[in-house]
Order: C-alpha cells, then structure tokens, then sequence
C-alpha cells in the first residue's frame, strides 16, 4: 500500500461520461497527487486493472453494457482479495444501489456530485493514510 515517502496511490476511474471522468480525474489528481487511470467501459476498465493494479477503484453504476456493479464483481474476483479498494459513486442513490454494492463486494457508496476533498479523505480513508 501507498504509503509516506512511496509512490502515489493509484486510482482507476470509470465512467462512461467523458466530462465526468476527465473533470474528476484531473481534480483528483491536482488536489491529492494521486496517480489515476481512467476507462470508459467495462472492457477498457477490465484492460487497465489488470495492468495498472490500482489500489483504489472508482466505478459508475449505469454504463452502456456491463454496469458498474457487474464490473465490481468481477474486478473483486481478479483481485482475489479486498486489497483493491472498491468505490461505486452514482447519480442513481436509490432503486436498492446501496445495498447491491455492498453485495457486489464493494467497499464503498457515494452518490454523485460528491465534492472532491470529500471524496480524497474517503480514498484516504479506504487506504489507511
């Protein structure tokens, strides 16, 4: 884990709206020096867990194809732990979201907009620093 004197922690992203994602992706790593990676869908997202090994994972519920709760899923088993920290962050709070996420295997629930040093203490959080 990231840690005092190490590498940034690493944040993967994934939303399938574009100004969400570059506008988050950009303040997230303005205000915290975080090193975040985004996707676009559940393919991209699956690309680059598997590649850049994030320690902390930022998923959208609703997506063109696989949803965020599906991508949750899988992730957790490719993670083979819950090392991989989990975030579901939706404009969609209600319809049971909350509940499924936890059932999914993610670690968090956060509804959009969330403001960004919210969000930062959260990973930070998650992370133990």
């Amino acid at each position: 884990m990231p840690g005092h004197g190490e590498d940034p922690a690493r944040v993967l992203l994934v939303d399938d709206d574009v100004d969400v994602r570059e506008t988050l992706a950009q303040a997230l790593m303005i205000r915290s020096g975080l090193e975040v990676a985004i996707a676009a869908d559940a393919f991209e997202a699956g690309y680059r867990f598997a590649k850049f090994r994030p320690h902390v994972v930022i998923l959208d519920v609703v997506m063109p194809g696989m949803g965020g709760f599906d991508i949750c899923e899988r992730m957790r088993r490719m993670a083979g732990s819950t090392q991989t920290k989990i975030i579901i962050l939706t404009g969609y709070p209600l319809d049971g979201n909350p509940e499924r996420s936890v059932l999914s295997g993610a670690d968090m629930f956060l509804t959009k907009p969330q403001d960004i040093d919210t969000l930062v203490t959260h990973i930070n959080d998650l992370l133990g620093l």
